[in-house]
């Protein structure tokens, strides 16, 4: 094979894997939400929906002694279509019984399969990546996965929540997740080799991208279950409720540029500092929505609706601090690990993910029903404020080091 053939096919593997994370990015942005609202319709308590959307995010733990092997395996692509499968089973049999507790052991699946695609998808985006373009490759990654995410709450908002049509769509989108990997199942990631740890010696090797990734699954996820059911508790209308995660995810999109300039010129780790810091901010913000919602002014009558605009704005920031913190974890977890190790490490990356998932929705949840609506942005700000110191020790420590 020659030198520009291989470099023709790690561009298609690019382009395929980030292809189909935008429509995972997608149908996550869009079931998600739209299984809150049925729950919601139905009656279930905050709790109740919390706990439903954190025993999906469990489902990381019935595969993850496996994935490793598995992608080594199988290869990504493959391994990443087994996974959209049993996403489409499992929405199918969803849609067929609405029932909260039968949708407990649906909902573990689903969200094995969902982290079985993610956690392949992260580690073949970085293995396709070395030091030079990574912070590149990263940014294009989030932007076409923040448009996904946030298109999947603005079709929610067209389609609604009652019937069987909202399932339908959902199920299309898995279909779309399997189309762009046709192109790279020949793909394969280290295949004979060994990593050098064991899976739970990652968080040792590589704290700060690690704990960065549990508490953004506990903010990320809280929002993802619980913000729509938040828009409806504060008096808006669900299909502005929706939207509201979408904005997010718009914000995300744009913060990719900015993020490609940064973490090519600056410490990545102080960055998730930063990032953190204005994140907790942005959270002591969540309960003037209505206010921001209601704003009006004489004095720019060409704006017809200055507080729309103004609540717009508002997420886009928000979501995309949250997009800047991901990125940047990812990034770090590229930087740190290479060959076999790779896909252990991007494992225990996603567990983290995922047991902040399970973690996030649960204590939302409560702090809603405790404090309700606020007890959200109470728990957010909470999150934000129990990473905050592990970036910047580790960013001092090394700093100290550096001078020594």
């Amino acid at each position: 094979m020659t030198e520009s053939s291989g470099i023709g096919r790690s561009r298609a593997g690019l382009v395929a894997v980030i292809a189909s994370m935008a429509a995972i990015a997608t149908f996550y942005g869009y079931s998600g939400q739209l299984l809150s609202f049925v729950l919601e319709n139905e009656g279930e308590s905050g709790s109740l929906i919390g706990l439903s959307g954190a025993v999906q995010m469990a489902g990381i733990f019935v595969i993850m002694p496996v994935l490793p092997r598995l992608m080594r395996r199988l290869g990504p692509a493959r391994l990443m279509m087994a996974g959209a499968s049993l996403s489409l089973a499992s929405i199918i049999a969803m849609a067929l019984l609405v029932d909260v507790w039968a949708w407990f052991p649906l909902r573990l699946a689903l969200g094995a399969s969902q982290s079985m695609m993610w956690t392949t998808g992260e580690t073949w985006l970085n293995h396709q990546s070395d030091d030079q373009n990574r912070g590149r490759t990263i940014s294009l990654f989030m932007f076409a996965v923040a448009i996904g995410f946030a298109a999947g709450p603005f079709i929610l908002a067209e389609t609604g929540s009652a019937g069987a049509g909202p399932f339908i769509t959902a199920g299309v989108m898995v279909i779309a997740i399997m189309i762009p990997l046709t192109v790279s199942l020949q793909v394969r990631i280290a295949r004979d080799d060994q990593p050098s740890a064991r899976l739970h010696q990652y968080v040792r090797l590589a704290p700060v991208p690690m704990m960065a990734n549990l508490m953004f699954g506990m903010i990320g996820s809280a929002f993802m279950a619980l913000l729509a059911v938040y828009g409806l508790r504060l008096g808006l209308d669900e299909a502005l409720s929706a939207r509201m995660l979408g904005w997010q995810g718009w914000g995300g999109a744009i913060m990719t540029f900015l993020l490609a300039w940064l973490a090519s010129r600056f410490d990545r780790t102080m960055l998730l500092a930063a990032f953190t810091v204005a994140g907790a901010l942005a959270s002591l913000a969540l309960p003037f929505i209505p206010w921001m919602r209601d704003v009006t002014t004489p004095a720019l009558p060409w704006i017809d609706d200055i507080g729309g605009l103004l609540l717009i704005g508002y997420l886009m920031v928000f979501g995309g601090l949250r997009s800047a913190h991901y990125g940047i974890a990812v990034m770090l977890v590229g930087d740190r690990f290479r060959g076999a190790d790779l896909p252990s490490a991007t494992t225990v990356f996603g567990m983290m993910f995922c047991t902040g998932s399970i973690m996030g929705p649960a204590i939302s949840g409560l702090a809603m029903d405790l404090w309700d609506p606020h007890g959200l942005a109470g728990a957010v700000l909470l999150f934000h404020l129990l990473l905050l110191p592990l970036p910047l020790v580790a960013w001092m420590r090394r700093h100290a080091r550096r001078r020594g």
